[in-house]
């Protein structure tokens, strides 16, 4: 038996009634389908049962046939081309009477379909296109200003671009009071700011105005957009900066606006964020003809709210101190807007933005050193990235140097270990009989109720993703020191070994993060050893490394970017990657091979070796040779990363410390004598082996196992079972040999 039509089956079950309707909505929308609305004897009756919903004096019952002649038309388009006239009738008797919010915005979608789907039938257009669409504007626009629910003014006014967009000769009468519409809305608003919704919806509306000029006006009705809304960043502008020295700007200072100074400087935030989000609109919007962008104007603003900082002199007059106070609390808000409107910039004019570079970066890196909150840094890091990205590097040295120190202060959590900063917390504040009595047991930290993480709020996450990709763009600048890019390559390598083995827990409580940061790194180490020499292009493992995803949709790589990592690979003409490991001198990852202007940099970072850390935990641990000597106070053990670089005072070269050298404090000083020695103690070093002080050879390798470190017992305490015995030293032993 063959099954019925679905139309059928819906018209005598769900569609019987109207309450039934209503109720079974959900069930017909989703039943419908393109081959259900294909020509049938059904489906006429289809559309007469929708007509008569709408006609229904049930508003929910009219609602229901909104919604399904909206389905009914986005499916068939000559069933929306028969129904047009009728429907499309009813929807706009709809908008102009006072009727609920789910009905005003199906019909508004519904009319936006009807009107933007048939553009290539003429008769359709001359019949019902060209009547309705300047009633159905004039609707929206009434919508817009008497309404106050958001979500049906964001709709109208997006509707009412798409029209303009379309239809822009249809709307060459109705210019001026969309326009003006428009700027009530970007004139900002106090105490409560503009809703976001509402303001990119009403600044994209306003870069579109220009349509109606033509092919030949549109180009000078943009021109005056542009040029009406520098004017209004500059008077907002200049109305926040009433109690510091006067900037340089094309327009007078005119002081507060409104009397109330709390009202005053709210109204002018939020007419400069409204301003530049219209600004943005305007660069992103597409004309016609080609425009001349005003690229020094608008960096010149830019520039000015870079400058902008809560270190600047006060004037000499008397000012409010109410209003000196609110006007330093929004400087982070202006270094914001400041972002948004380069980013913008950046995207539109790109390379044409190459001459502003080097300044912008120069005050990009002051912010970043001044230490801003999470969420600033980030919009900072972001903007530089995008200035890099469509630009060409800064050409000195200095500024790129300076840029690449400060973005690595964002990565430096990444290297430092919770659970040993904790412990190390612990034990500075207990005495040694407690440290020699507790007991730390493996995985003991999997039971601790106070567990942190490095990133601890979603602005911190955001912080290292944009910093990695900001330092990616910023290594491929050729105008950096080669210290700094050593020392750079040194951290990323520490991050890819020492990132896989960190829990993901400890990262942050969004486990997706620690995937994502493990690829961007993989990222970063691949680009930087392609085509090169360095010590990670001698390495097969990188690229393949690279390749390895973890099945998170975050890290899961293109077809196109393994075909090119393969490539590497394979490529006859490209430098093989194959190579031999490179030599122990050749790699700059031991604190003997460090220069002098890597350490410095490194220092000024708060980096710290583990060479660092164990000379630290030899000066630390208390060593007594008589009962008379003041016994030292014990020192707390840092954190291999981030904590400042210990001022070492050791006449001889840094290098790794062994089990006879970290005991030289118990014996005499090493003599010039002791490197002739050296044979002899190491023959004998498998019977007494602390019974000399060898010394040290300043061309010897680094040792890269970890010693054994003795610990030394002060103090007597009666309970045997827990003291740990010093080696005994056979006084007989002849040193000298």
């Amino acid at each position: 038996m063959a099954s019925p039509h679905p139309l059928k089956s819906l018209l005598q079950l769900q569609l019987a009634s109207d309450a039934s309707s209503v109720l079974h909505l959900s069930f017909v929308l989703s039943t419908l389908s393109e081959d259900s609305l294909s020509p049938s004897p059904h489906l006429q009756k289809w559309t007469s049962r929708v007509t008569s919903l709408l006609h229904s004096k049930d508003a929910r019952a009219r609602w229901a046939g909104m919604c399904i002649a909206y389905r009914t038309s986005s499916l068939s388009k000559p069933t929306m081309i028969e129904c047009a006239q009728s429907w499309a009738g009813l929807a706009m008797s709809i908008l102009t009477r006072s009727e609920p919010l789910p009905m005003l915005k199906a019909s508004v979608r519904y009319l936006r379909h009807v009107l933007s789907a048939a553009t290539d039938v003429p008769e359709f257009q001359r019949q019902l296109t060209t009547p309705t669409v300047p009633k159905f504007s004039q609707a929206l626009v009434s919508i817009v200003e008497s309404v106050a629910d958001y979500e049906l003014k964001t709709l109208a006014m997006d509707t009412l671009k798409d029209m303009i967009i379309l239809y822009p000769s249809l709307h060459r009468a109705l210019s001026v009071s969309i326009t003006d519409m428009c700027h009530r809305i970007l004139n900002g608003s106090a105490p409560q700011g503009t809703n976001k919704w509402l303001l990119h919806s009403a600044a994209n509306l306003y870069a579109a105005l220009h349509y109606t000029g033509g092919k030949v006006g549109a180009a000078n009705l943009w021109k005056k957009s542009v040029d009406e809304t520098l004017q209004c960043l500059w008077a907002a502008l200049m109305g926040l900066r009433t109690t510091f020295p006067v900037m340089n700007s094309p327009l007078p200072s005119s002081g507060l606006s409104v009397d109330d100074p709390v009202l005053a400087v709210s109204l002018n935030l939020d007419r400069l964020q409204c301003s530049v989000a219209a600004l943005c609109s305007l660069l992103r919007t597409t004309v016609q003809r080609p425009v001349q962008v005003p690229a020094g104007r608008i960096m010149g603003f830019c520039l000015s709210l870079l400058a902008c900082t809560v270190d600047d002199e006060k004037e000499e007059v008397h000012t409010d101190a109410t209003v000196r106070t609110l006007e330093l609390a929004i400087v982070p808000d202006l270094q914001n807007s400041a972002c948004d409107l380069l980013c913008c910039l950046a995207k539109s004019i790109q390379h044409r933005l190459t001459p502003y570079i080097s300044r912008l970066v120069v005050m990009m890196t002051y912010h970043l050193e001044q230490n801003p909150l999470p969420e600033q840094r980030c919009r900072l890091l972001k903007c530089i990235q995008v200035l890099l990205n469509n630009s060409f590097p800064p050409s000195t040295e200095l500024s790129s140097t300076r840029l690449v120190k400060a973005i690595m202060r964002s990565l430096t959590p990444l290297l430092s270990t919770q659970p040993d900063a904790h412990s190390a917390e612990t034990d500075s504040g207990q005495s040694k009989k407690s440290r020699k009595r507790r007991r730390d047991y493996e995985g003991d930290e999997v039971f601790r109720l106070s567990k942190s993480v490095i990133c601890s709020s979603p602005a911190e996450e955001e912080v290292i993703i944009c910093a990695l990709d900001a330092l990616q763009v910023a290594m491929r600048g050729t105008e950096l020191h080669p210290a700094v890019r050593s020392l750079t390559c040194r951290v990323l390598l520490s991050l890819s070994l020492s990132l896989p083995a960190m829990p993901r827990s400890f990262l942050s409580q969004d486990v997706h993060l620690h995937s994502l940061v493990n690829a961007r790194l993989n990222g970063i180490c691949l680009e930087l050893a392609r085509g090169t020499t360095s010590a990670m292009g001698r390495s097969l493992s990188l690229v393949l490394k690279s390749t390895v995803t973890e099945g998170n949709e975050h890290t899961m790589k293109t077809k196109l970017e393994v075909q090119q990592q393969v490539d590497l690979l394979l490529h006859p003409r490209g430098p093989p990657l194959v190579r031999p490991l490179p030599h122990v001198e050749a790699l700059s990852l031991f604190r003997a091979e460090e220069s002098n202007e890597e350490r410095a940099a490194r220092t000024s970072l708060d980096l710290a070796t583990t060479h660092d850390v164990n000379v630290m935990d030899v000066t630390a641990e208390p060593i007594a040779v008589t009962p008379s000597l003041p016994e030292p106070t014990p020192q707390p053990v840092p954190t291999h990363l981030p904590t400042p670089t210990p001022r070492i005072t050791a006449p001889a070269p840094p290098t790794v410390l062994t089990n006879q050298q970290r005991t030289s404090p118990v014996t005499a000083a090493p003599t010039k004598d002791s490197a002739d020695t050296r044979s002899v103690t190491s023959a004998r070093e498998a019977e007494n082996s602390r019974s000399s002080t060898s010394g040290q050879n300043e061309r010897a390798p680094a040792t890269l196992e970890p010693p054994h470190i003795p610990v030394v017992v002060v103090d007597h305490d009666d309970d045997e079972d827990e003291e740990e015995v010093m080696p005994s030293i056979d006084m007989e032993s002849d040193s000298d040999g």
